[in-house]
């Protein structure tokens, strides 16, 4: 059912933007038409450019809090990180977790399943340091309503935990549409079932809309006005319980494509649009750019750490980077970025496409995980006035195909990967982007290579704003 969906999805946008199939190759991220009540739609199943959260729909993954047993050690060890960090807000207040930290880390996970064993990974190797946000999927089938009895689940963490419920795009979009409502009314309508599932955005629940598609980027139709009443009804509710920020998932493009010319274009255009990015800036706290690193595009044998580092960083920083370059040009996009933007990086294991390519084994991509947290702490300490400072994220969607019976065990290593990665880089004291890659005198958690790996140095264009 979620895979048909999709597909018909797909394939609607295609007769809307009137391309023919077959009618040869274009330039990643060409623009579409789309009509006016319409945002847009998610990339069609198997298009090997996108970097997309549809992915998952495509393969109609089952959504379960756990797709594996979670060890009582594993249990006992996150009920005393909740109950120590708790006794400790509530004896010193809510910075109590804060002190010595040299960077506060918001660390946002988008999942499809296995939220709660996550939670629980990470909370039983923690470090006060970092703030973790969970997305639970909407109910399969019914994609307006947010998952009930889940949010209290990530709560019951401690402090540093708390739930984002699902706005699934797609859904909304075919509300709005078939029952003549205004975005506005969709969001809304949105917030209060969010309530009466259970999420509390006193307590630090968020919303967490999936996900922006290209068309916004490209400026079709009324795209962008209709994402920003959206936020609007999402930020401000139906009054009862206050307004909220919440995260936006962005469509990208995988880290291996090669015809960026379009892509650049589109991505100016929309840094350029000033009103779009001011009026954004009131309703979103986190802009979740998908920036799925590719292993193909990573483990390059023989390469050094830090020159693989610099190209991840290239990649999943390129819209902040040019932002910035683009002075006036983009001075309230970059604004808002410096306070918003979180690069969504990659833990989904073990796909072909849409998340990057991760069918590796278990052990490559712990160091694959190692070595994007590694990046992304490396590019905080050396921008620490510019932004992202101590946000990103992770995609974490396991898919166990073919199926392997230890799959559920090797996830959790990765997983528990994860939980050291920013225990280590994001620790009280004088951490630093070296902790991600293994404990002090045994750095060898970003060691790894791919036979015929090859960096894309195309990312660099967006450190320029100039044609």
């Amino acid at each position: 059912m979620r895979r048909h969906a999709v597909i018909v999805a797909g394939a609607l946008a295609i007769v809307l933007t009137g391309t023919l199939a077959g009618a040869g190759p274009t330039l990643a991220d060409d623009t579409a038409p789309l009509p006016e009540l319409v945002i847009g739609y998610p990339p069609p199943c198997g298009d090997e450019e996108a970097a997309t959260l549809s992915a998952v729909e495509c393969a109609d993954v089952e959504p379960v809090d756990a797709i594996g047993p979670i060890p009582p050690e594993v249990q006992a060890a996150a009920a005393e990180t909740a109950r120590v960090e708790t006794a400790l807000v509530q004896a010193e207040g809510a910075d109590a977790l804060r002190k010595n930290c040299r960077l506060h880390a918001e660390v946002a996970f988008y999942t499809d399943s296995d939220w709660n064993r996550l939670a629980t990974n990470l909370a039983a190797e923690t470090s006060h340091c970092a703030d973790y946000y969970i997305s639970i999927p909407a109910i399969a089938g019914n994609k307006t309503t947010p998952r009930p009895d889940q949010a209290w689940r990530i709560r019951e963490k401690g402090p540093r935990f708390h739930a984002m419920a699902e706005a699934h795009l797609t859904a909304w979009q075919n509300w709005v549409v078939s029952n003549g409502k205004t975005w506005i009314e969709a969001g809304r309508l949105f917030r209060e079932r969010m309530a009466n599932a259970g999420y509390d955005v006193s307590l630090g629940d968020t919303w967490a809309l999936n996900e922006v598609p290209s068309s916004v980027r490209q400026n079709a139709g009324q795209s962008r006005r209709n994402l920003l009443d959206f936020l609007k009804g999402l930020y401000e509710g139906d009054g009862s319980t206050g307004s909220n920020r919440g995260l936006v998932f962005v469509v990208g493009l995988g880290q291996r494509t090669q015809n960026l010319a379009v892509y650049l274009g589109n991505m100016r255009g929309w840094l350029s649009d000033s009103a779009f990015w001011t009026e954004a800036d009131a309703y979103v706290r986190f802009w979740a750019q998908e920036v799925y690193g590719d292993v193909r595009a990573w483990g390059v044998p023989n390469a050094p750490r830090m020159t693989r580092a610099e190209h991840l960083i290239e990649y999943v920083m390129h819209p902040l980077a040019l932002a910035r370059a683009g002075g006036e040009r983009s001075a309230a996009a970059e604004a808002f970025f410096r306070r918003a933007y979180l690069p969504l990086e990659n833990a989904a294991w073990k796909w072909q496409s849409g998340f990057g390519f991760t069918n590796v084994d278990s052990v490559l991509m712990r160091h694959f995980v190692s070595e994007q947290v590694h990046a992304a702490r490396h590019d905080a300490g050396t921008h620490p006035a510019d932004g992202p400072s101590g946000r990103l994220g992770f995609a974490w969607a396991p898919e166990n195909n073919p199926v392997e019976a230890d799959f559920p065990a090797k996830a959790a290593g990765i997983q528990q990967r994860l939980a050291s990665a920013f225990a280590n880089a994001y620790a009280q004291g004088a951490s630093s982007q070296i902790g991600a890659c293994g404990p002090p005198g045994d750095h060898v958690w970003c060691e790894g290579a791919y036979e015929g790996a090859a960096f894309n140095e195309g990312w660099e264009i967006f450190s320029t704003w100039d044609e």
